[in-house]
């Protein structure tokens, strides 16, 4: 639509509807400043309107947006490091959870998760939606946004929610977007502990619901809403292309509130699957597998790239990692 709205603009250059719709709504910040030229020269050929007037309200409080968020988040205690397509990237330090994630890309020798992040560039760019669950930092979500695509990082994690805004704040990626919020296989609320930002924090399994209890009074619980991918992505223009779930051991029940998005058959999956939790969960791989239809196409992702599986039986165990990640694609069309 707005191709074409484009070429009727270049055609017409005095056809006021074919010019808003050829630039808006912005889709970068450059566009915005641009933008408001725009609207000024239409409001001289459509006169007063009150559409403008509410346009104009939109761009400047975007505008205003970012340069908030420049202030609250700008930091000199940083660090960089260049996604797979060359873009440098800065990270904020100076927090205890953004030290340690910083840790393990350095013990990794600044190559943390890069079979992911490679598989990330190949698969997702500009104009796709690329779904980030168990953000925690950013890291991942940062590099995929680097892409083009918009991204939205979904964390349960209050505390990390701000880390993840900086993220976005420092490299300006307006398309990342940190959601709180946890998912699941249902909705509701979720207990979460206070504090220990760790990577391995997990939503409540039934034993750890018995220990904290449901008591809203009392001070050791927080809580997160829990809802599920299909609910949160329920509409064809928010339909993702991939979907990352790191979530230690609940990512079966991510899965199961992700059906209807599995049978539309457009979305890729990128799993971190853990063994030795999802029976925390009560689940098995097995029920993992059980999830994708028949024609969907099984593959684990080592440091060479992708490696078809007839079944989890062929899972390769890494001694750096113990939780392989599996792909989970489509069938192919035709």
């Amino acid at each position: 639509m707005r191709t074409t709205a484009r070429r009727a603009a270049v055609l017409e250059p005095a056809n006021v509807q074919a010019n808003l719709h050829a630039a808006w709504p912005p889709h970068a910040r450059d566009g915005l400043t641009r933008t408001e030229a725009l609207l000024k020269r239409l409001r001289v050929l459509a006169g007063d309107n009150p559409t403008f007037t509410y346009m104009d309200a939109r761009a400047w409080a975007t505008l205003e947006n970012c340069q908030l968020r420049a202030d609250r988040y700008g930091t000199e205690k940083v660090w960089r490091m260049a996604a797979p397509n060359g873009r440098q990237l800065t990270f904020p330090l100076g927090t205890a959870a953004a030290e340690a994630f910083k840790s393990l890309v350095d013990e990794a020798g600044g190559l943390y998760e890069w079979p992911l992040l490679k598989l990330i560039d190949t698969r997702v760019g500009p104009g796709d939606v690329f779904i980030d669950v168990g953000a925690h930092v950013g890291y991942v979500s940062a590099m995929a946004a680097a892409t083009g695509a918009t991204v939205f990082a979904i964390e349960f994690q209050r505390e990390l929610i701000p880390l993840i805004e900086q993220v976005a704040t420092l490299n300006e990626l307006d398309l990342l977007r940190a959601l709180h919020v946890g998912a699941s296989q249902s909705a509701g609320l979720s207990v979460a502990m206070r504090g220990h930002l760790s990577p391995g924090q997990k939503l409540e399994t039934a034993l750890s619901r018995k220990m904290l209890g449901d008591d809203p009074a009392s001070v050791l619980n927080d809580y997160v809403p829990v809802m599920t991918l299909d609910q949160l992505f329920d509409s064809d223009q928010l339909a993702p292309t991939l979907v990352k779930i790191d979530v230690e051991g609940h990512e079966i029940g991510v899965l199961e509130g992700a059906r209807g998005l599995i049978a539309r058959g457009r979305t890729s999956f990128v799993v971190e699957f853990h063994p030795h939790l999802v029976a925390a969960y009560g689940r098995s791989a097995d029920d993992l597998i059980a999830l994708f239809p028949q024609g969907w196409r099984t593959s684990q992702l080592t440091d060479d790239g992708l490696v078809p599986l007839a079944s989890m039986k062929d899972v390769v165990p890494d001694s750096r990692d113990p939780n392989p990640k599996l792909v989970f694609d489509p069938p192919l069309s035709g």
